[in-house]
C-alpha cells in the first residue's frame, strides 16, 4: 500500500487558510470602538470585546495553521526526493 501526497494541493490549502485569515483581519476596521447603547453600553462592549478577542485568536490560529501546512508540504516532498533515492539505488544494486 502507498500514500501518494500531492505537495502543490497541501500548499493551495495553506495558501486558503492565510488569504482566510488575511480577510478576517481586515474586518476589525469596521467594529466599532464606541456604542450609544444607554443602559445595554457596559453589556454590548463587553459581547464586541468577547468578539473581537475571539476573531483575533481565530486569524492567528488561520494564519498558523497555513504555516504549519506549508512545512509540511516541504517535509513531505523532501522525504519523497530521499525515499525515491533509497528506492533507485536498491533498485540499481538489487
Amino acid at each position: 500500500m502507498s500514500i501518494v501526497v500531492d505537495h502543490e494541493e497541501i500548499r493551495l490549502q495553506a495558501t486558503y487558510l492565510g488569504d482566510a485569515a488575511g480577510q478576517l483581519d481586515q474586518v476589525a476596521p469596521s467594529v466599532p470602538t464606541a456604542v450609544a447603547g444607554g443602559l445595554g453600553t457596559a453589556a454590548i462592549l463587553g459581547i464586541l470585546s468577547n468578539f473581537v478577542t475571539s476573531a483575533g485568536e481565530l486569524v492567528t490560529g488561520l494564519a498558523g495553521l497555513g504555516v504549519v501546512l506549508d512545512e509540511c508540504a516541504t517535509r513531505y516532498a523532501e522525504q519523497d526526493i530521499v525515499a525515491a533515492d533509497e528506492i533507485n539505488a536498491a533498485a540499481w544494486t538489487g
